[in-house]
Formats: C-alpha cells, sequence, structure tokens
C-alpha cells in the first residue's frame, strides 16, 4: 500500500513499492495528482501490469543491442536485418529512450523513409522496428509498443488497384 506526503518544498511525493518490492517514489504538484498517480500504480501492481516508469528510460540502441543476439535466425537473415537496423532504424532511434519513442514520431519516420526508400524496405525498416519495441513491451520496460496503428506505404501490386 502506498502513500503520499507533503515535501518541505510544497510538492507531494508518492510513495509505493513495485512488483518486486522496491521502494519508488514520484513528485506531483498537487495532492490530487499523487493521489490520483498512487491508485494507478497500485492498480497495476495487483494485476500483474505494473510498468516501471523509470525502467523505460533505456535507449533504443542499447535494448536493441542485447536484443538481436537472442533472435534465432538464418545467417543471411541476420546480416540482411544487422544492415537495415544500421542503416536506417539505429540512426533515427538508437540514441532515444524507449519511453520517448511515440506513435506520432515512428509514423513521421515511417513517411520520411517512404520517400526515399521503396515500400518493401520501408515495411523491413518498421518491421525491425516495431519487433524490438514488441519485445521491450513483453520485458515491461515500456507499457505498449507505439507501432501499432502505423500506417506502412503498401507494395506496389496494391497500390495499382
Amino acid at each position: 500500500m502506498g502513500h503520499v506526503v507533503k515535501t518541505p518544498a510544497g510538492t507531494y511525493r508518492a510513495n509505493w513499492r513495485d512488483d518486486a518490492g522496491r521502494q519508488k517514489a514520484k513528485t506531483f504538484r498537487t495532492k490530487k495528482e499523487a493521489n490520483a498517480f498512487l491508485a494507478d500504480v497500485e492498480s497495476a501492481v495487483n494485476k500483474g501490469a505494473y510498468v516501471d516508469p523509470h525502467i523505460g528510460k533505456v535507449k533504443f540502441g542499447e535494448y536493441e543491442s542485447r536484443w538481436t543476439p537472442s533472435r534465432v535466425r538464418e545467417r543471411t537473415t541476420a546480416a540482411r536485418d544487422a544492415s537495415i537496423m544500421r542503416t536506417h532504424v539505429l540512426p533515427r532511434w538508437g540514441g532515444v529512450p524507449l519511453v520517448k519513442i511515440d506513435h506520432t514520431g515512428v509514423q513521421t519516420w515511417v513517411s520520411e523513409l517512404g520517400t526515399r526508400l521503396a515500400p518493401a524496405s520501408v515495411a523491413e525498416c518498421f518491421r525491425l522496428l516495431s519487433a524490438v519495441l514488441r519485445s521491450a513491451v513483453r520485458d515491461r520496460l515500456i507499457a505498449f509498443n507505439p507501432c501499432e496503428g502505423v500506417k506502412v506505404p503498401p507494395p506496389p501490386e496494391e497500390r495499382h488497384r
């Protein structure tokens, strides 16, 4: 059970324990905001859906370097994916914390890629980004995959219909 305390600075600090029993805290301007946040956190902890707001600060590139070796695939596929990741995905997302990647940013990136790459190449870049973020959701580093609902350019045969 968490609690809210007033700080000497006049703000309010919500204190709680995560699902591993570690003490966590976050400061808010008002007591109402702190209590609302605490209620959400406690509900998520009780449901087993808690995602530590601080853990998602790991950068995409750091997480990707742990994710890539864990994949099982053929050597040629690994080489292709490494090339796409190095050339198109990491230059844009490598230094960005996972929690800072949002749907609009991903959609803008996909649209920009579509102006200079073939639709199939854009789809491959997006597939890799989404796969890494999907894994981050499973590892409970972020609450949801910001790639969900992003529109990618259709393959050429669908454009002519």
